[in-house]
């Protein structure tokens, strides 16, 4: 069960989704321990990029003072926006009751957040956090990151929430599949109307045969009811789960951040923002 969330703020649209299930889960969390909102904590961060925004760039031959008024005006800009962040956060969990800790930090965002996440159980962000508190249409560079490099399980938000309670879980078999599997089961992030869907995709169907019947043993153990699904592997493995994740439009997929073979394509280089962009919904990733 989940005792702390980190929360990436910034302003883009999946940002403030990830603010709203957060909050929503921290509520349902109070509800499940007799109303006791001290149940979970939530803590939120807004990082100031400011390596990023001093980061080297080709100037004019004496254009250095400029550049320099430049970076302390972005500087001054992102550390006010960071600050009315903080503030909106901090009244709205305030209104909602919910114990939380307001986090201003400065560096390289993925490092801050890293380092703040080994203190919490879950990290919370939205696929187009970039923390130049302005938005964007591409999957965020800190993203990309954490999914890389982070010690956390992390849910990756889109900018609307799907309108269903089905949850799916890729399962090839590999270690980083199984501690997905496992880490979401054991946090809890789900309801009790959560349908849950395994999906095993490969080449021999006597083996995804087996690998599902060991996921739906492991659910069973924990009172969950899964439908298993046999994927033949007929081509690019992050397509075919692609397919599958459109046809069953669920609320959340759960996704070993590396594997062998099959779903290690999953999250390298393109693959990974095909998976991000194509989903539609949250995507709980761990490895």
């Amino acid at each position: 069960m989940i005792r702390s969330a980190l929360l990436a703020l910034d302003n883009s649209p999946s940002s403030r989704t990830a603010l709203e299930m957060a909050i929503a889960f921290c509520q349902r969390y109070a509800a499940q321990n007799e109303g006791r909102t001290d149940a979970i904590h939530l803590s939120g961060v807004a990082v100031v990029d400011i390596p990023g925004i001093k980061a080297p760039t080709s100037v004019p031959i004496g254009a250095g003072a400029y550049k320099k008024h430049r970076d302390d005006t972005l500087i001054k800009e992102a550390e006010e926006r960071a600050e009315q962040i903080l503030k909106d956060f901090e009244d709205r969990c305030s209104s909602e009751g919910i114990p939380f800790t307001a986090i201003r930090s400065e560096g390289l965002p993925y490092e801050q957040i890293e380092s703040q996440a080994l203190s919490h159980d879950v990290v919370l962000i939205g696929r187009d956090t970039n923390f130049h508190y302005e938005t964007s249409e591409d999957v965020g560079a800190t993203v990309r990151k954490l999914l890389i490099d982070n010690a956390r399980p992390v849910i990756v938000y889109p900018e609307q929430m799907p309108d269903n309670h089905r949850v799916v879980i890729a399962y090839d078999g590999s270690n980083p599949a199984a501690h997905a599997l496992q880490m979401w089961t054991l946090l809890e992030i789900r309801g009790p109307q959560t349908e849950v869907h395994v999906v095993s995709i490969s080449g021999e169907e006597e083996k995804a045969q087996t690998r599902l019947a060991q996921a739906d043993k492991f659910l069973q153990f924990h009172g969950l009811s899964a439908q298993l699904h046999y994927v033949p592997k007929t081509g690019r493995v992050v397509d075919l789960l692609a397919e599958k994740v459109k046809e069953l439009s669920p609320r959340m997929v759960v996704l070993g951040a590396y594997g062998r073979g099959g779903f290690k394509e999953t999250l390298f280089g393109s693959s990974t923002n095909q998976m991000l962009e194509t989903a539609g919904c949250p995507l709980f990733l761990y490895k």
